[in-house]
């Protein structure tokens, strides 16, 4: 890192913080405590509640907040106003700009063929994840769509009953939504423009910060594997943490140079952190690899004072999240927030134990194949052993050496490091978590293919450049059949029940009690898609005086709710029975049980 910057970085962070605790006044500014209640009925279940808040209360937060966020900037305007603080800003837009024309010169510099090649991959991973933005069935993003996007700005920033609002990608989505309300429109199309958008800002990156054939290898293999297919076909925000993470990524590498554009990477990695942790609090793994790797180095320069830079930027991030979270912590509480099972620490025995299998099956499956992928993983690891001890001998050109050095020892690091912090956390986080690990393992791959291709370049090793694209060919098309072979199941139960609301909208209007949460949301979300016309009761529990004309469940005695009524169900298919209620059958009765 170069020496610090402290009007920037004072004023960069002071505006980071304006912007967050600005947002999170505009937020609350816009609801009232009759709203704030009124949202216990998106998801009635399992027995939680919202927070009970007084108007007082939300008064005072959001006048904090707002307050907060006009000290900021009235503190921002004295730093950036006079001259100085004008030159500062100046510089950041030239760097910024810089750093564009940077990555788009760097594809200028391809050949015509390196271009069409380029092209011809884009659109054809396009065409593929078009596809599966049709294909995949309706699942968690159904959820986000039914119980957040769809409920408006305060139940998408500030309810959370369950970890599934992943809450900068569902504000996204939310002004999707206003445009049109359509699902595909609003959940799974920007997260078709932003896997779009990483995937060539990650291929660009590295054009320029290594060369074509590196690039198209790291990048066509990490966008052809299983995980990344998928949830570039569903909206679940996972690609929007892929490329936040590679914009921490390239902003740490221009922070290691000595003379790089110093400012916008900071802006970068200080923007990207916050934003990354509003759309999922995993992102504190790309944060703490980014911030160790940059801490080493400065340990190693003993540049003491950037160690100050490095935890007041850090803070400010926190800090930042902290604010942009502010709503759903007032209205949701922490408790919900920390408290799922998804972050609940393991008991020491069961953490070690599992250990070794979670770490062969998690980056065999960022490998490719959750079984078997680890055997990819460890060859590119042991090849890449080869090449630093050729570098310690001087054995490895230059260039390479020089890849090696610039890019593959941070990309190891990004790739190693969330381990560290999930061995302090006692964790298994889910391999969709860490997808965007992946990509650093890629890049490892690509620097390994590059050195090889480079290093056995005679006539008689033409056999290895045809032998790994027909590899790189067949990677690619089991991964696809991958994603095709796992949507049947999934695709047949969202059939079924959207079979089962098409024929309650075939019939006379009524009330409809549906107590079990998977078909209560589905049901909502078929009926909110695909039924608008018609005006919908559906109850998850049975309200007094009220006369409901079907009651719904699931087949086989399934559940925790298992009807026992004396005659059979109007409408049976695999995962939906149908009641339908005689007008004679006794008001209040309940002849079910609860299991």
């Amino acid at each position: 890192m170069s020496e610090p910057l402290p009007r920037f970085l004072a004023s960069l962070a002071t505006a980071l913080l304006a912007a967050c605790a600005g947002y999170a006044a505009l937020v609350l500014s816009a609801t009232s405590t009759v709203e704030i209640r009124a949202l216990d009925q998106i998801f009635p279940f399992y027995g939680w509640h919202v927070q009970a808040l007084t108007a007082a209360e939300l008064s005072v937060a959001c006048q904090g907040l707002a307050l907060g966020a006009l000290l900021l900037v009235a503190l921002l305007g004295l730093m950036v106003l006079p001259a100085v603080g004008r030159r500062e800003l100046s510089k950041l837009l030239v760097e910024i700009s810089s750093a564009g024309a940077g990555l788009l010169g760097a594809l200028r510099t391809l050949s015509r063929q390196e271009r069409r090649l380029s092209w011809a991959f884009l659109v054809l991973l396009t065409l593929v994840r078009v596809y599966f933005s049709f294909a995949n069935p309706e699942y968690d993003d159904a959820v986000s769509y039914e119980v957040f996007v769809s409920k408006g700005l305060l139940a998408t920033s500030a309810y959370y009953p369950i970890p599934n609002n992943h809450v900068f990608s569902n504000t996204i989505s939310l002004l999707f939504y206003q445009v049109s309300p359509g699902f595909w429109w609003s959940m799974r199309l920007p997260v078709l423009l932003i896997s779009t958008a990483a995937t060539v800002l990650l291929f660009a990156g590295l054009v320029r910060r290594s060369n074509f054939r590196v690039a198209l290898v790291a990048v066509s293999l990490f966008s052809g594997l299983q995980l990344s297919l998928y949830h570039a076909g569903v909206g679940r925000g996972y690609w929007l943490l892929i490329l936040l993470a590679v914009v921490v990524f390239f902003s740490t590498l221009e922070l290691n140079l000595e003379r790089g554009r110093h400012r916008a990477a900071w802006a970068g990695l200080a923007l990207a952190g916050v934003l990354g942790c509003y759309t999922v609090p995993p992102f504190v793994y790309v944060l703490a690899s980014a911030f160790s790797w940059l801490g080493l180095g400065v340990l190693r320069q003993r540049a003491w004072p950037q160690l100050g830079v490095l935890a007041g930027i850090g803070l400010s991030i926190g800090a930042g999240a902290v604010l942009l979270y502010a709503p759903l912590l007032l209205v949701s509480g922490g408790s919900a927030f920390v408290g799922n099972g998804y972050v609940a620490p393991l008991a020491p025995g069961a953490f070690w134990t599992g250990l070794p299998g979670y770490l062969w099956h998690n980056e065999g499956f960022l490998a490719g194949q959750r079984t078997l992928g680890a055997l990819i993983t460890l060859p590119v690891l042991a090849f890449l052993g080869w090449m630093f001890q050729q570098v310690r001998t001087n054995q490895l050109s230059a260039q390479p050496a020089r890849q090696l050095r610039a890019l593959g020892v941070p990309a190891l690091w990004f790739m190693a490091f969330p381990y560290a912090i999930i061995m302090v956390q006692r964790v298994f986080p889910p391999e969709r978590v860490l997808l965007y690990k992946a990509a650093f393992f890629f890049i490892l791959t690509g620097l390994v293919v590059d050195w090889a291709l480079s290093r056995w370049t005679a006539p008689k090793f033409r056999w290895m450049r045809r032998g790994l694209a027909t590899l790189a060919v067949l990677f690619g098309l089991y991964e696809t059949y991958s994603v095709v072979r796992v949507n049947p199941v999934a695709r047949g139960t969202n059939a079924a029940y959207h079979a089962g609301l098409h024929w309650l909208a075939t019939q006379p209007p009524g009330a409809v009690l549906i107590p079990e949460p998977t078909h209560n949301l589905f049901f909502r979300f078929y009926a909110h898609t695909q039924a608008r016309e018609r005006t919908w009761q559906i109850d998850n529990m049975q309200r007094p005086n009220t006369r409901y004309s079907y009651v719904v469940a699931f087949p086989g005695k399934r559940g925790f709710f298992q009807p026992l009524f004396a005659f059979p169900p109007a409408y049976h298919n695999s995962e939906v029975e149908i009641y339908r209620m005689p007008n004679s059958y006794p008001l209040n009765t309940k002849p079910w049980r609860h299991d």
